[in-house]
């Protein structure tokens, strides 16, 4: 196991990806930035977007997705020129409820949670975004739904409910577009917060589990398969490097981190 520090002094980081030509950005939550990691130079550049990005999806290698949870927005920035526009931003004229984490299928609808002033109420959701630029709530009535990931050949995805320190199941189906079968997953339990998800290629779920001070490893059946200790207690979000290089790229909060880790 080997970890190292990409980047430090990170304004609350969130939301690491990695693009198929192997840039790595993640958002700064506090500081209204997308920032990009430079594996060459070692260094980073800022993309000034305002708001409150937190998490941060690849469209494609020219479009980063993300979501504003101060602007209650779905929003996208172009890499080439550094503009940013909104995406989507209500549900029939109601403001979305400060969108958290995204994610996209493959053919191309975009998944993302709602979480606004759920922590004591069951108010979180989880919206679609079709190909046909339609919206529509998919899951309802949940404590701060969370980070999303795709699993069994896209067949299911499994959802952080944070408050409720857990994470759910369901069933994705591509043709009515909505989520069957929630259930529990894996329960957490004490006042750890799982928050962002990514799936190895040997079909491991890893989650950042905010709070503990480690990423959790489960296997498709639910089973805590291991533990990896950080130099920091709040880990956020979590990506798999593209080009195999920076192993598991993890955001961690409490110290502003942008961290690689290395199993083998």
């Amino acid at each position: 196991m080997k970890i190292d520090i990409l980047a430090e002094g990170l304004k609350f980081p969130e939301g690491p990806v990695v693009t198929s030509d192997g840039r790595v950005f993640c958002v700064e939550l506090l500081g209204g930035v997308i920032t990009e990691y430079h594996r060459e130079t070692k260094t980073t550049t800022r993309f000034e977007v305002g708001g409150g990005p937190n998490g941060l999806w690849v469209k494609d290698d020219k479009t980063l997705l993300f979501c504003d949870a101060k602007q209650n927005a779905i929003r996208s920035l172009d890499l080439n020129t550094g503009l940013t526009k909104t995406v989507v931003d209500n549900i029939e004229g109601i403001p979305l409820r400060a969108p958290n984490d995204l994610i996209m299928d493959r053919e191309g609808n975009i998944l993302f949670t709602c979480p606004g002033g759920s922590q004591k109420e069951p108010i979180g959701y989880m919206c679609v975004l079709n190909t046909k630029n339609e919206i529509s709530i998919i899951a309802e009535k949940m404590y701060f739904p969370n980070g999303l990931l795709l699993i069994n050949d896209e067949k299911n995805i499994i959802i952080n409910e944070t408050w409720q320190h857990r994470l759910l199941i369901g069933d994705w189906n591509k043709k009515t577009l909505k989520i069957d079968n929630i259930r529990p997953f894996y329960h957490i339990g004490g006042i750890a917060e799982p928050d962002g998800l990514a799936l190895s290629k040997d079909n491991h779920i890893y989650a950042a589990v905010y709070g503990t001070g480690m990423v959790w490893v489960f296997d498709l059946e639910g089973k805590l398969v291991k533990q990896i200790n950080l130099p920091g207690q709040n880990p956020t979000n979590l990506y798999f490097d593209t080009k195999n290089e920076l192993g598991l790229v993890v955001t961690e909060a409490q110290k502003g981190l942008l961290l690689s880790i290395k199993e083998h």
